[in-house]
């Protein structure tokens, strides 16, 4: 089966206008890649004031650096998504795949909205590779891995970005994502080539968890109205409305 696996950058989260969007598409059963392509979005590019709004605009010289090398394409959003359009239907795309894919659809939907041009992904499905690797990746080698580097995230729960995916199936901590639409798309694909290796099924809708809970030991003792003293030791507490539920070891 061929697939499409896609990211965009855009200027913020709440209107998500888009400036770059890449995608890979690739044959499931050996990982070939077909077709890579890169686009900057013209109507954000040369809106200065608009484009400096973007968490990550301080890259634009990466962004020249590409078009001058013919590596990336400046054209309008619409001609984008006509050109991807072709390319789904030339390789006969089946499915779409994007880490927090909830995110990039929703950056399509605003962008061919305000734009007035067809969503090339109307009528082809969408699946969030976070539920892949959640399912497939995230084991206790993974967590293991997480504790022996310290990929945590900001509440002390287990880093699931795609860029702590990629450290782990590589072993290279001095990986950094880019955060460029194609070069996230690469590293997506191959963190999704990985699940379907360990088994996933393409096509399939893994739900990704809200978060990966570490765990820590902890001593409890308990004393009684005869004054008798338990030691417990347990590794998680939850907390659910006014109840507390302690898991024994």
């Amino acid at each position: 089966m061929n697939i499409v696996v896609f990211d965009t950058e855009t200027t913020s989260l709440e209107k998500p206008f888009c400036y770059n969007i890449g995608y890979v598409i690739a044959n499931t059963d050996n990982g070939e890649v077909y077709c890579k392509k890169d686009f900057v979005v013209e109507q954000v590019w040369h809106n200065p004031m608009l484009f400096t709004t973007a968490y990550y605009a301080d890259k634009r010289p990466l962004y020249v650096t590409a078009m001058r090398a013919h590596k990336s394409n400046l054209n309008k959003f619409g001609h984008i998504c006509q050109a991807m359009i072709r390319d789904f239907k030339a390789y006969n795309v089946e499915g779409a795949y994007a880490y927090n894919s909830p995110f990039d659809d929703k950056v399509f939907t605003f962008n061919c909205d305000w734009f007035k041009c067809n969503n090339p992904f109307d009528n082809i499905p969408i699946f969030d590779i976070r539920g892949y690797a959640h399912e497939f990746i995230v084991n206790d080698t993974f967590k293991k891995f997480c504790d022996e580097h310290e990929y945590y995230t900001a509440t002390g729960n287990y880093s699931t970005t795609a860029e702590t995916l990629y450290r782990f199936l590589t072993r290279d901590n001095e990986f950094v994502e880019a955060h460029t639409a194609l070069a996230d798309s690469e590293i997506e694909f191959e963190i999704l080539f990985n699940c379907l290796l360990s088994g996933a099924k393409i096509n399939t809708e893994y739900k990704p968890k809200l978060s990966i809970k570490k765990e820590v030991t902890k001593n409890l003792k308990v004393i009684t109205s005869t004054n008798e003293v338990y030691d417990f030791e347990y590794n998680s507490i939850r907390i659910n409305s006014a109840k507390t539920e302690i898991k024994l070891r």
